[in-house]
């Protein structure tokens, strides 16, 4: 089995090829349509995997400066509930372990308003 970082890499490939034809299919309207949907679902999959990451800081322990860079950029992980209908920071609240996390996780989330308005990126 390939490593993510093989993984990844081969994904890249596919994605400069398909930007770098854009041009060229244009008139396809079937392709490029797919290409979005593929684009779309592989977003929704990044958004739940980073997110159940967040939901197992506990555990996992990574970094600080880890956790920092994947919620900069996948911010849309903040939102993901777990199975107690609990966002992230909610989860790492309640984990001793996670704590130290919740800094982090609600400047992030304050500034994508993760629980709405005011919410403090959802703690409250």
């Amino acid at each position: 089995m390939p490593s993510l970082s093989e993984s990844v890499r081969d994904l890249q490939v596919a994605l400069n090829a398909a930007i770098n034809l854009e041009k060229e299919f244009k008139e396809d309207d079937e392709f490029i349509n797919d290409i979005k949907t593929v684009l779309k679902i592989a977003k929704i999959g990044f958004t739940d995997a980073a997110g159940g990451a967040l939901h197992r800081l506990d555990e996992t322990q990574p970094s600080i400066n880890a956790v920092k860079q994947l919620v900069e950029c996948i911010p849309d992980a903040l939102s993901f509930k777990n199975e107690e209908n609990q966002l992230p920071i909610q989860s790492a609240v309640w984990h001793s372990d996670a704590v130290k996390y919740v800094p982090i996780l609600a400047k992030v989330g304050s500034k994508h308003q993760v629980g709405g308005r005011g919410m403090r990126g959802g703690l409250l």
